[in-house]
């Protein structure tokens, strides 16, 4: 009995930070809101008054929560005495947790960092800065099972540079997005990636870059001497701190296939082809959901996003990409109606320049040709079976809503 209500006691714990979790980093809708939430929380606002964009300190709720939430159980995960059952899994639930807020900061950070000083600030403010800039992308990576310097150098010197054609090592345009073991093969490529660096090594010198390939050295020597100094305290905690790093390939992948998840085979490196725009929140999740206007001008702040996508969707010829509101059908509905063939439904939730509003039949066509994996024959007989019920049966019981 003594052992069950520790476990409900765990679980109702765990749902309460959560809860606090949510409510401390919850982002207004639109920029005006994110302007004045800076502006109630003392922290934001001093960080916002040094920055060279001001609004940037809306991030700042996301790396203290997320210190919050896992600087305390990796100091449980670490002790001998300490980890157990109870500890894998709360770590695990607050690594979970964390990581799409931190994928939104860390993304931004990648292409504009995000605790650029203005021209003008003081020396110690300028010091306090440099200083969290360090924070994030060394010691807070770190705590949140991420290698450092990888998915900067992925991202920024092959991703935005193939733009998800054949030689991008996060590709999605070989596979069949409509595909669970296709799907699972994206993820375990991109696990056995982001432990080693294989495929973004071997990019790196067939392109000759050999200064990103010293700085992706450098980043998994760091990695790599982190996890030896956790073994040398509790080998267990590094092999947790590894398999929670290779897992996280799944997350990769998820947001790959939502972002790229159709791809026009006419020109698969065109972004208004091969990427999908989430329309929502006014600022599009601080900039995450204009995918297509990312990929346009990577180095762009994320902030001007809004405008370029409304000029464009305002334009004579409307917006080139597939659109979805995510209120309505949000990126897990997607990928669920992905892998259930459901071409019709995701159709009837999204909306492409030239194709009128109530043509659905020609949007699903559209729609089911862009998810067919480039270059690549499709499944037959038993396989494609297999294939079929066990993507559908995961679409089942994918969830694609999180409240706490």
């Amino acid at each position: 009995p003594r052992e069950l209500a520790m476990e409900a006691l765990l679980w109702v714990s765990i749902g309460l930070f959560a809860r606090c979790y949510l409510i401390y980093t919850a982002m207004p809708s639109t920029f005006d809101g994110l302007k004045q939430s800076i502006e109630s929380r003392r922290l934001d606002r001093w960080i916002a008054s040094h920055l060279h964009h001001p609004i940037d300190a809306i991030f700042t709720r996301i790396w203290v929560a997320n210190s919050i939430a896992v600087i305390p159980v990796t100091v449980l995960v670490l002790g001998t005495s300490t980890l157990n059952y109870f500890v894998i899994l709360a770590y695990f639930v607050a690594l979970l947790m964390a990581q799409f807020p931190h994928e939104l900061i860390d993304h931004v950070n990648l292409h504009t960092r995000v605790f650029q000083p203005k021209a003008g600030t003081p020396e110690t403010p300028k010091r306090i800065l440099k200083a969290l800039q360090f924070y994030f992308e060394y010691p807070h990576q770190l705590l949140l099972a991420r290698a450092p310097e990888y998915h900067r150098i992925q991202h920024v010197y092959v991703h935005h540079v193939e733009d998800n054609g054949l030689l991008d090592s996060q590709t999605t345009a070989p596979y069949d997005r409509t595909s669970f073991l296709d799907f699972s093969r994206h993820a375990l490529i991109q696990g056995l990636d982001m432990v080693s660096g294989y495929k973004v090594f071997a990019y790196l010198a067939a392109k000759g870059k050999k200064r990103q390939t010293r700085e992706l050295i450098r980043g998994f020597v760091i990695w790599y001497a982190f996890l030896a100094l956790v073994a040398l305290i509790n080998p267990l905690a590094a092999a947790v701190i590894w398999v929670s790093r290779f897992v996280g390939g799944n997350m990769l992948s998820l947001v790959a296939f939502w972002q790229h998840g159709l791809v026009d085979d006419h020109d698969i490196q065109d972004s208004h082809g091969n990427s999908v725009d989430f329309l929502g929140a006014e600022h599009g999740a601080l900039g995450s959901d204009y995918h297509v206007e990312h990929h346009l001008q990577p180095g762009r702040h994320w902030s001007a996003y809004y405008s370029v996508f409304t000029k464009a969707a305002n334009s004579e010829n409307g917006h080139g990409a597939v659109l979805m509101h995510r209120e309505v059908f949000g990126q897990l509905d997607f990928v669920a109606a992905l892998w259930k063939r459901d071409y019709k439904v995701i159709a009837e939730n999204a909306h492409l320049a030239g194709i009128p509003t109530d043509d659905k039949a020609a949007l699903t066509a559209i729609v089911e040709d862009r998810t067919k994996a480039y270059g690549v024959a499709e499944r037959s007989g038993a396989a494609l079976m297999i294939d079929r019920a066990m993507s559908r049966a995961m679409a089942i019981v994918l969830p694609t809503r999180f409240e706490v």
